[in-house]
């Protein structure tokens, strides 16, 4: 909820912007709220969802995510920058008023010993016919083993809280990495530079709904195929995406391809790739991080996650141009190709499996002291 204050100030500064400066510090403040977003949000779905949804719920938070890139693309498309800055300040409000009528996670008020209120959020969660003081005893006895006090730097030594932090900046980074904040933002520029039979604003829309259904589909999958599964098919085709732009590229400088009759390739390529982000790359992050760690650290690594990924975003923006005029288009999706690569070994051999199981058995697959006892247990957690 105090995430929104900062949403709406920052929306209605760039929407009345006199000056570029009031742009930067709306643009400021928008960071500042969407990273208090990206920390409560995930960490909030994962302490209220049961086994048997988590990854479905889990996935909430980029299915969400896609369906607000959408409505920017399509008011994009209809209305001027500034109305669409008040549409931002609009939903940011919107939020406010929907959050009035959500309860604390009942982990969260049990970690604070509010037991009643523990017990009427079961309840408003969890519906009148399940016996939820049985639900509240449980977890009450389940948090009650557990640390109440944010985590000291003495605990970041341990592996159940380094090793975690490990696989959650590999995944920020490898999501990065992938380019797809840097392709979706330059959407229309790179169908225009490659002369696609197809509007380039149309194409963007386009995209935006695909990704939306294809986020849609992978949150659907999640605990039926897996994460790690899913994150391997996405990583793969993803690749595959890219290095498909990346030869089209090269072909339509080198034989001066017809756009009338190879014109639908880059978009075919473009909705392949963010299709196939959207099945694990996008979503997995933020399921997975919090899935790997107890509740009183839960925070401080969603920040560390969140700060990491923010820190390659701006490194994958900010070089997009650079590597655009020394390697040409086609080379950036191709670099970003490698890197997607990358990241289907960094899955194979490193992250554990999470479907099926509670979260005290997720993190026990971290609480060995050697890296030869964590391979051997991260076989059993696949």
């Amino acid at each position: 909820m105090f995430s929104s204050g900062p949403l709406v100030i920052s929306w209605l500064m760039i929407a009345y912007a006199p000056s570029i400066y009031w742009l930067y510090t709306g643009r400021l403040l928008s960071g500042f709220g969407s990273g208090m977003c990206s920390v409560s949000v995930p960490a909030y779905v994962i302490e209220i969802a049961t086994v048997d949804i988590r990854g479905l719920l889990g996935s909430c938070y980029q299915v969400s995510y896609t369906i607000g890139v959408l409505i920017s693309m399509l008011l994009g498309i209809t209305v001027v920058w500034s109305w669409l800055a008040i549409a931002g300040a609009f939903f940011a409000v919107w939020a406010v008023f929907l959050m009035y009528f959500v309860p604390e996670s009942p982990a969260w008020l049990i970690a604070k010993q509010r037991h009643g209120e523990a017990v009427e959020s079961f309840r408003f969660l969890k519906g009148k016919d399940v016996d939820v003081l049985q639900e509240s005893a449980m977890a009450t006895e389940h948090f009650s083993h557990q640390p109440q006090e944010s985590p000291t730097l003495r605990e970041f030594k341990k592996p159940e809280l380094y090793k975690p932090i490990a696989l959650a900046i590999g995944l920020v980074f490898f999501q990065q990495f992938s380019g797809i904040n840097a392709l979706m933002a330059y959407t229309v520029e790179i169908f225009e530079h490659a002369e696609s039979s197809v509007d380039p604003s149309i194409a963007a829309a386009v995209v935006a709904g695909v990704q939306v259904i294809a986020t849609s589909v992978g949150s659907a999958l999640m605990d039926v195929n897996g994460r790690t599964k899913l994150y391997k098919i996405s990583g793969i085709f993803v690749s595959f995406g890219l290095i498909a732009l990346g030869i089209y590229g090269v072909l339509a400088k080198e034989l001066s391809l017809s756009s009338e009759v190879y014109g639908w390739i880059p978009l075919a390529s473009f909705i392949v790739f963010v299709a196939s982000f959207s099945l694990g790359y996008g979503p997995i992050p933020y399921l997975m991080t919090p899935e790997f760690v107890p509740l009183h650290c839960r925070s401080a690594v969603l920040a560390i996650s969140g700060v990491f990924s923010s820190l390659f975003l701006f490194m994958v923006t900010k070089t997009f141009d650079d590597f655009r005029y020394f390697l040409s288009d086609y080379g950036v999706y191709w670099v970003y190709g490698f890197f997607s690569v990358l990241g289907c070994l960094f899955c194979w051999y490193c992250l554990p499996e999470t479907k099926g199981k509670s979260l005290r058995e997720i993190q026990q697959c971290f609480q060995n002291k050697n890296d030869s006892e964590y391979e051997n247990t991260l076989v059993t957690c696949q």
